[in-house]
């Protein structure tokens, strides 16, 4: 065994946490312990993991600076608008670019031989069945056997509404004056011109919830009614709208009517329980399978309980001892970040369903592909964020090492701070999933 076993980035962190608290004389150095000890071991191994996710983390800031460019770039087409129109191949073959760009990253970031961000390195998964897609794993997520885990649905996911009270009949369109529709803090107002069809009347209505940046549909129902729905599942903010003079929207004329609200899906994966949000199924905490094992669903179920297809799971996150006994290990899983996998559940009118699909051939679909790409920064961001977290729970595990007087296992002190940040990064996946419903 070598005994150079330290990164001298690793040693300096560790030196600057010690230096302050103890009384050394001398700085700690990778000679500091002999050979072939289970402290050395286990330090080395940490050391490893550390220069592991600086590499991983450099890879996902890399990605973020395509994203960074192909964001600048849609906003700039939008803007321009039909002023200074750009052919759509020269701006789909952009987007192609620089989605190549991040699967090369993808592809290409490793540490020695060890993949990083391709899911070789975390959990690899694929999904089968109508609407099924598979997201993301977990660390306490565990491999499959056979066709995978069957995922049984009890409750399909659905978005907000917002239904018209009476029939678009020509007389009610003539007599109407304003329709409003707010989400949020945003307002789409539509100054009705009174001679024009239903269909004509929907359009402008989309044309006006489209500028003003509202994530809803205008739809016309068969019974020739208005029909207003979020573009994202789930029980998630409501939005409300207004007809002035008419029931076209209001139940009472000049009143706001507030949109019913959507449902979060509901179901098994692999017989064991997962909650949702908007049309993600997440396996629950403590699962003993299925822990933390993410699936995005927007099929339709013939009854509750329906198996609406199966999800197959390799576990293939890399193992950290952090005692000297051996007694605790855990696992460090890096998800997968090629552009199939990013934005997945992001619903949009193009119906784009992963950052690989995005084109930018009109100013629809160069709307919504920004908003995919909006979204692929936010979960880079927070995946950055969880992984500064592991490097320090590294860092501090091996400064307990180096300070210990003799083996022992990790203390209750590394615990409570990977229990209380573990629930931190919950939080803030949930908040990130609660963003793509908003």
């Amino acid at each position: 065994m070598r005994h150079e076993l330290y990164s001298s980035a690793l040693l300096k962190r560790i030196n600057q946490r010690l230096e302050p608290g103890l009384e050394i004389g001398h700085p700690i150095t990778p000679g500091g312990f002999g050979p072939g000890g289970a402290r050395a071991q286990v330090i080395a191994g940490l050391e490893a993991k550390v220069s592991l996710l600086q590499v991983a983390h450099s890879g996902i800031n890399r990605i973020g600076v395509w994203l960074n460019e192909m964001g600048s770039f849609l906003a700039q087409a939008q803007e321009a608008g039909s002023k200074d129109p750009l052919a759509p191949t020269v701006a789909n073959r952009f987007i192609e670019d620089r989605l190549l760009q991040i699967k090369r990253i993808t592809e290409a970031a490793s540490f020695g031989s060890q993949a990083l961000l391709n899911g070789k390195s975390g959990v690899l998964g694929r999904a089968e069945g109508a609407g099924l897609q598979f997201v993301r794993g977990a660390a306490s997520t565990k491999s499959s056997q056979g066709r995978g885990y069957p995922v049984a649905i009890a409750q399909e996911a659905k978005s907000a509404s917002l239904l018209g009270a009476t029939p678009l009949l020509p007389q009610e369109i003539k007599r109407e004056s304003w329709i409003a529709l707010k989400e949020g803090q945003s307002e789409a107002r539509y100054k009705v011109r009174g001679d024009e069809d239903p269909k004509e009347l929907v359009a402008h209505i989309q044309e006006a919830i489209d500028q003003a940046g509202l994530d809803l549909g205008c739809y016309l129902t068969r019974d020739m009614r208005l029909l207003v729905l979020s573009n994202q599942l789930g029980a998630g903010p409501r939005f409300e709208g207004i007809s002035q003079k008419t029931r076209l929207l209001s139940s009472r004329p000049g009143e706001a009517q507030l949109a019913e609200p959507g449902r979060d899906v509901n179901g098994q994966i692999g017989t064991e329980p997962a909650f949702g949000r908007g049309g993600y199924l997440i396996g629950q905490k403590g699962n003993p399978r299925t822990d933390g094992l993410t699936l995005y669903f927007e099929g339709e179920i013939a009854y509750p309980g329906q198996i609406v297809g199966y999800v197959e799971v390799a576990q293939k996150g890399l193992l950290v001892p952090m005692d000297l006994g051996g007694q605790q290990i855990e696992i460090l899983s890096l998800p997968a970040l090629g552009p199939e996998l990013l934005s997945v559940g992001v619903k949009n009118p193009s119906g784009f369903k992963s950052l690989e699909q995005i084109r930018a051939g009109s100013n629809k679909e160069r709307k919504d592909a920004l908003k995919l790409v909006n979204h692929a920064k936010e979960e880079l961001k927070t995946l950055g964020d969880e992984l500064k977290w592991k490097e320090e729970v590294y860092v501090e595990r091996a400064i307990d090492l180096l300070t210990s007087p003799g083996p022992k296992p990790a203390g209750q002190e590394l615990l409570g701070l990977s229990q209380a940040k573990a629930k931190q990064m919950a939080e803030e996946l949930g908040d990130l999933l609660k963003q793509t419903l908003s």
